[in-house]
């Protein structure tokens, strides 16, 4: 009897330990099917981030309606996730960043490639970067091989190692040997099928040296179709919309009680119209800090936000701490965003919320230099932690005040729960709800 309560004593101190070390409960959550067809039929896309007393995370890939290859692309993220947290050493109180962003290319209607780019920073001198390929037939939920779609034969073969090497052999950084050894068996490597050829991808310090970073093959289509065992079929392009004009600001009274609502993370295609629709009903404008990621899975989303009048914000492309990244990283992850939404409103948008509101120095100065604000927030409403609308609730009319920017996320069913309660209870408080930039006019 001792001894069976020594077990569960010992398993509760662990489960203990785990949870101050993190500073935070497990936020997995299983991503809901949407209610319409997004940008790629069949994909379902979600980010699922955590921020913790020792590390950050911020995981995007996309589920099907296939149980079989959702749980391989889950035990992949557990795999990863494992890892990270094996290797996690933060030091000098830096805190540890696994990222995985995901790269989509369709072939088809139901065929699709999934390049996913894995980022972890455990606590050493620099992060790496390994990328993992998926390549799924959603017409029988298989996945697809290179026997599906290329030849397996020995001339295939040999053509597909001396392009590789003919592609690589003057380029800097690369070891000869590493890059032999890599290509050994063809079918095995990460390679991608696209309607201009074979991308071939090899991880960071695989066949060259760390400042070469990830490495990239690209051999062109005509070389490729002497070895297709059928012609590919590229999908067809999308024809993009005339802009819609962002509302201007309205001039606010010096004297009046504000309160901006902001969404992170998304759009979604379950949350977000229902946030929209929770909006509406209290006649309440709100700023969207949005994902490329998700912008590019559901664009339809995005452009509802923008036709409901509400103000749409660059989140960054893949939620990544910046804090982390160079000066190029970081142009890269703000550009793509703030293209996408030119693109849907006419402008570029003024304002930039950086993922876990991490900045420093570098960061503030990009943003001067480009013109836009660096947008954090007053009120914490916490969800993406707890995923109770009634916490939510409590946590933001505990703590806001006239002038608040609160911080919720349009990504998690508990907030579009919640909503409609904290829009009726700020009403009755006298508040207005306003942008984050109409908010900013008064500084």
């Amino acid at each position: 009897m001792k001894r069976h309560m020594l077990v569960i004593l010992m398993l509760l101190i662990g489960m203990g330990t785990w949870y101050y070390i993190t500073g935070s409960a497990p936020t997995i959550k299983k991503v809901p099917t949407p209610s319409f067809t997004g940008q790629y039929p069949g994909l379902h896309l979600t980010v699922e981030s955590e921020q913790a007393k020792a590390y950050t995370t911020a995981i995007s890939l996309p589920r099907t309606d296939y149980e079989v290859l959702n749980d391989e692309l889950d035990a992949f993220i557990l795999e990863k996730k494992e890892a990270f947290q094996h290797n996690l050493t933060p030091n000098h109180g830096q805190k540890g960043h696994l990222n995985i962003q995901t790269d989509t290319y369709q072939t088809n209607q139901t065929e699709y490639t999934l390049v996913a780019h894995t980022y972890a920073f455990t606590g050493g001198a620099n992060g790496q970067t390994n990328v993992d390929v998926f390549r799924l037939n959603l017409s029988d939920g298989t996945f697809i091989e290179w026997d599906d779609v290329l030849r397996d034969d020995q001339h295939a073969l040999e053509w597909f190692q001396s392009s590789v090497i003919t592609q690589l052999q003057n380029q800097e950084y690369v070891f000869e040997d590493q890059l032999r050894e890599a290509i050994k068996h063809p079918k095995s490597t990460k390679w991608i099928l696209t309607s201009s050829g074979l991308v071939v991808m090899f991880d960071e310090y695989e066949v060259a040296a760390g400042a070469a970073g990830v490495v990239e093959v690209h051999i062109p289509m005509k070389e490729v179709e002497p070895f297709l065992l059928s012609k590919l079929n590229a999908s067809a392009a999308q024809e993009e919309d005339s802009p819609i004009m962002s509302p201007s600001n309205k001039p606010l009274e010096p004297n009046g009680k504000y309160v901006a609502l902001t969404f992170d993370d998304g759009p979604h295609p379950v949350v977000t119209p229902n946030i929209l629709e929770a909006l509406e009903k209290y006649q309440a404008r709100a700023t969207f800090f949005m994902l490329g990621s998700q912008m590019e899975f559901y664009p339809d989303v995005a452009k509802q936000v923008a036709l409901s009048g509400h103000e749409l914000a660059n989140h960054t492309e893949h939620h990544p701490d910046l804090t982390q990244l160079s000066e190029k990283g970081i142009e890269v992850e703000l550009k793509q965003v703030d293209e996408r939404i030119e693109r849907l409103t006419g402008g570029r948008s003024a304002l930039v919320r950086p993922p876990y509101g991490a900045k420093n120095e570098m960061i503030e100065q990009i943003l001067k230099t480009r013109e836009q604000t660096l947008a954090l927030w007053t009120v914490d409403s916490l969800d993406w932690s707890h995923r109770n609308a009634d916490q939510m609730y409590r946590l933001i009319m505990d703590n806001v005040h006239p002038n608040a920017v609160v911080l919720m996320h349009d990504i998690h069913e508990s907030t579009a729960e919640g909503l409609p309660k904290v829009l009726d209870a700020l009403k009755r408080e006298g508040y207005t709800f306003v942008t984050m930039s109409e908010l900013l006019t008064l500084e």
